[in-house]
């Protein structure tokens, strides 16, 4: 996972898989930036490819985390794509933004 630290968030780019495997570690370093004080986090998914209940587990907890903290997470996804329509599926879209763009999604959070 590469990170990127913009202005008002940081952007983190998910594996072309968060699954049981990979979430642990996902988990882990998101919590590191939220316990690093950021308030923002852009999860892009664009290289994403397949996301599993642990993945969208993870994105639960972090946005949690940071909605306690005042922040926010975002998530980047085609809205033609399989984590999008699993995003739906679950409901997450409605709790959680997804934009077509890290661009967009770092100025809804500025």
């Amino acid at each position: 996972m590469e990170t990127q630290n913009l202005p008002n968030a940081t952007v983190v780019k998910l594996l072309e898989r968060v699954d049981s495997l990979s979430s642990r570690d996902i988990e882990a370093t998101l919590q590191a930036i939220v316990a690093g004080g950021a308030r923002n986090i852009i999860c892009d998914c664009a290289a994403t490819k397949y996301i599993s209940s642990a993945g969208l587990r993870v994105l639960l907890v972090v946005a949690k985390a940071l909605k306690k903290a005042g922040g926010q997470l975002l998530i980047v996804c085609a809205k033609t794509g399989y984590v999008y329509e699993v995003l739906e599926t679950a409901g997450f879209t409605n709790i959680i933004p997804v934009f077509p763009s890290v661009e967009e999604a770092a100025q809804s959070a500025a």
